[in-house]
C-alpha cells in the first residue's frame, strides 16, 4: 500500500491571470500543473536542494555591484537629495 503525506498545510501566491496562464502552458509540456510543480518546489526546498537565481545578475545591476564595491557611487544627505537625483 502507498503511503500518503498527511498535507495540513497550504500555501498560496498571487499572480497575473496572464503570468499563471504562460506558466501553465509551459508546465504542460512536462505533464506537470502548477500544483505539482509548487509542491515540488517546496519539498526541495526543505530537502536544501535548491539552486539559488540571482535575479542582480542583468549588466546594468552587475556594473552597479561592481561600482558599489570599488567605493565609486554617489553617498545623498537625504532621501529628499536622493529623489531630486533621480527625477533630474
Amino acid at each position: 500500500m502507498v503511503k500518503r503525506a498527511n498535507r495540513k498545510k497550504t500555501y498560496s501566491t498571487h499572480a497575473s491571470e496572464e503570468l499563471g496562464d504562460r506558466a501553465q502552458d509551459y508546465l504542460k509540456k512536462d505533464h506537470l500543473t502548477s500544483e505539482n510543480y509548487l509542491r515540488d518546489s517546496i519539498e526541495k526546498a526543505a530537502n536544501h536542494e535548491v539552486a539559488f537565481i540571482d535575479f542582480l545578475d542583468t549588466p546594468e545591476a552587475m556594473a552597479a555591484k561592481k561600482e558599489a564595491k570599488a567605493g565609486d557611487g554617489k553617498t545623498y544627505d537625504s532621501l529628499e537629495d536622493l529623489w531630486r537625483d533621480l527625477n533630474a
